[in-house]
């Protein structure tokens, strides 16, 4: 993932998840990035964190984030940006109960793209999370498994132009990486979409 990308990702987020907070007003927000389990510019990503101007950033592990208190996480961050994924070993209960309580709290909490395919028998996860990915192992359907694209070049549709993230943008061409038949929780509020019919949203 280039790190121009990301930084639009991590732009994007703390839109998203302090829609309450002027970010003029605010010197110092604190953002506990959560990592592991997926391959990112890990070097390159650590240098944008570390020269966000009034952002302050800690990068942990998600075996480090499941150690930590819940109310000490609430006192320390306005958001949690989650860079983790977990396809293969279920959450115990008590990192599991991490998660929803996490969720009840006053903290910003955004999951990116492959965490959808995270927790695959853990339907509560992806309450939380807004949708799933299907993974095969996991899915007896043929039909329902989900898809993946590669330097798959795409027009992307502003379906939102008043939110916050996209307010100002035009529609645009991208090459990226791109799933598809992937289930999004009827109450989400898509901000992109794209004319491909094979891809989510549509």
């Amino acid at each position: 993932m280039e790190l121009s990308r990301l930084f639009a990702y991590f732009r994007a987020f703390l839109l998203i998840s302090l829609p309450s907070i002027s970010m003029a007003a605010r010197e110092d927000l604190s953002v506990l990035v959560v990592r592991g389990g997926h391959a990112y510019d890990t070097p390159e990503f650590e240098v944008m964190c570390q020269n966000l101007k009034g952002i302050s950033v800690d990068l942990v592990l998600t075996s480090h984030m499941q150690r930590m208190q819940v109310t000490d996480m609430e006192q320390q961050y306005d958001a949690i940006l989650f860079l983790n994924q977990n396809k293969f070993y279920p959450t115990s209960a008590k990192n599991r109960k991490q998660y929803v309580d996490l969720a009840k709290l006053d903290v910003g909490m955004v999951f990116l793209q492959f965490t959808l395919s995270s927790q695959p028998e853990w339907d509560e996860y992806h309450d939380l999370v807004g949708g799933k990915w299907f993974l095969k192992n996991y899915t007896e359907d043929p039909e329902l498994h989900s898809t993946y694209f590669t330097d798959l070049t795409v027009n992307i549709k502003i379906l939102d132009t008043k939110h916050p993230v996209t307010k100002g943008l035009k529609d645009f061409t991208m090459t990226d990486a791109f799933y598809g038949n992937i289930y999004i929780d009827p109450t989400v509020h898509p901000l992109l979409g794209s004319d491909n019919p094979d891809l989510a949203p549509a």
